[in-house]
């Protein structure tokens, strides 16, 4: 980053900027525009030239500064804009293996033959109009459930979720503390979380990493049986074995992903002390909220 800012200094910066500031958006790609460009060298280890062509691609949805609404605070700027970064990579490489380039031979008026290039782009359902709806099926499904353990349940996952009023009226009541006090016990427990968060951010750029260089292996795959035929010698199928590896390390790592590994969750110690209740029973409702909610919403209908 070219310029060190205060976390309050970063919040104004991103609040003017997602109201479409345009003095705002102008001191922000200064600041951030190196970190765009750098961020899929870094972290993926892509092309110069790839990172160039994905900064104009990052920089096209992110000049008008809707998508800066979205920064709420609760996690540092660094590790939101950074999450906000790996998915725009995954769309552009969507973008780039969508597009199939065909070579067609055409006659023009005189009679001679010409080339043209024509884009086929594949239908791709929205991942995110997907996320968007079972997000407000989970919503609707947590509020259904007594208060006593979906406060639990949020207190736990306090670091995604917000309190209503009459949780936060049962907390008050519950912990005997004031509304001062929680708020300072819910920041608390999202600064020390926000660490972890950054930790799984990690893996989740790992994932991201794994899929792009199995796209990458299967092209090479596709040329590999032409290079063989032209060669006398034994063939060792020595892309087919990088691949299975890389496969095995997608499925652990997704496996974990589906265990809930990578969620920052309260200690359930914090949750039980604020609300005077045992470590095993936070464990054991969290358990039965998860296992309703999984009843209650279909996720296979957005499979």
């Amino acid at each position: 980053m070219q310029k060190l800012l205060s976390p309050q200094e970063v919040n104004q910066l991103v609040s003017d900027g997602g109201n479409g500031d345009p003095s705002a958006l102008k001191k922000f790609f200064e600041i951030y525009s190196e970190d765009i460009y750098n961020f899929p060298i870094r972290v993926f280890h892509l092309s110069e030239d790839d990172a160039s062509d994905f900064y104009i691609y990052a920089f096209e949805r992110l000049k008008s500064g809707r998508r800066l609404q979205s920064f709420g605070g609760k996690s540092s700027f660094k590790t939101w804009f950074y999450s906000v970064l790996r998915n725009l990579l995954i769309d552009w490489k969507r973008t780039i293996k969508e597009v199939k380039i065909q070579s067609i031979t055409r006659t023009n008026a005189e009679g001679k033959e010409y080339n043209t290039i024509e884009d086929e782009a594949d239908p791709l359902i929205s991942e995110k109009e997907k996320a968007v709806e079972i997000s407000e099926q989970f919503l609707l499904n947590l509020q259904e459930i007594k208060i006593e353990s979906r406060v639990i349940f949020k207190l736990s996952y306090i670091f995604y979720l917000q309190l209503e009023k009459d949780e936060v009226e049962y907390i008050l009541e519950k912990a005997k503390i004031s509304l001062p006090d929680l708020k300072k016990w819910i920041l608390d427990i999202r600064t020390s979380l926000s660490n972890k968060e950054e930790d799984i951010n990690k893996l989740e750029d790992k994932i991201t990493a794994i899929y792009l260089s199995i796209l990458d292996l299967k092209e090479q795959q596709k040329a590999e049986p032409v290079e063989a035929s032209k060669s006398n010698l034994p063939f060792v199928d020595k892309i087919g074995a990088s691949l299975h590896k890389k496969y095995e390390q997608r499925r652990k790592l997704i496996e974990r992903k589906q265990k809930g590994h990578f969620l920052s969750r309260t200690p359930y110690k914090e949750v039980a002390q604020l609300l005077g209740i045992s470590e095993g029973g936070v464990s054991v409702t969290l358990i039965r909220v998860v296992e309703k909610l999984q009843k209650n919403i279909k996720f296979d209908e957005f499979s």
